[in-house]
């Protein structure tokens, strides 16, 4: 399973927050698992501007928000055999809880708010209209967001045995900053492999990755097409060897 590209999420019926993710990795990775005859079956799921590849191998999943990513990723992972999951979609940390104004919230904390009563307003002001356009004569907006569910938390839960492979995107951070934060991700969720990069390495083709193992070796590849290649390999390399392991009776 491959997710790829990024998620959006709704502020009103025309409007959304959403980041810059293209997809193009993802879809790079999906062809190169593609070409490798041991891939039987790759489900991909993807934003709705991610490139999408064309092979019958591939059965093809267009989401938009966190929440269509996470019904798109139970469904899989509930209904069919997954041997590994590369989540290179760069998935929304926060969503839309309301969309208010200033006015609307001093209404809600009273005449003379405190600390308490401000926040207690932010949870409890009005709303405006869900899902209708919000007018433009508005001059001020508040927009409060809640946190989104982690889907790379899922995995373990919903397929123990399956091989996660993580990303970990940073910006502009020293080189062990970056290692570091991408080997505690894989040990909180239990990857094979965490692929980390700095927005500053990210130009164009031009992508440095590092491919950090529980053993915290590091691969370094230097554009996107070897990012592809060197996660497709070690994951194969990784399951075959895992498939020669004897079993052992308990």
């Amino acid at each position: 399973m491959i997710t790829a590209g990024g998620t959006m999420e709704r502020i009103d019926s025309v409007r959304s927050i959403t980041n810059h993710a293209t997809g193009r990795l993802g879809s790079l990775i999906a062809r190169c698992f593609d070409e490798k005859p041991e891939t039987e079956r790759i489900f991909y799921i993807c934003g709705k501007n991610a490139p999408r590849p064309e092979s019958p191998k591939t059965e093809i999943t267009v989401i938009e928000d966190t929440a269509g990513l996470e019904r798109a990723v139970r469904n899989i992972l509930q209904s069919r055999r997954v041997d590994a999951i590369i989540h290179s979609m760069a998935v929304s940390d926060y969503r839309v809880r309301a969309v208010t104004t200033p006015a609307l919230i001093a209404q809600a904390a009273g005449p003379v708010p405190n600390q308490s009563a401000l926040l207690n307003a932010l949870e409890n002001a009005p709303s405006l209209e869900q899902g209708a356009k919000i007018s433009s004569d508005e001059k001020r907006l508040v927009i409060t967001l809640e946190p989104t569910v982690k889907i790379i938390s899922l995995f373990q839960t919903l397929a123990p045995h399956t091989m996660i492979v993580g990303f970990k995107l940073l910006d502009h951070v020293p080189h062990e900053t970056l290692i570091d934060t991408a080997y505690r991700l894989l040990e909180k969720n239990h990857c094979a492999y965490v692929l980390a990069n700095d927005a500053g390495d990210i130009h164009g083709d031009a992508h440095i990755g590092y491919l950090v193992d529980a053993e915290r070796r590091v691969q370094c590849f230097e554009d996107k097409s070897g990012i592809a290649r060197g996660i497709t390999e070690n994951v194969i390399e990784k399951f075959k060897g895992r498939n020669k392991t004897p079993r052992r009776d308990t």
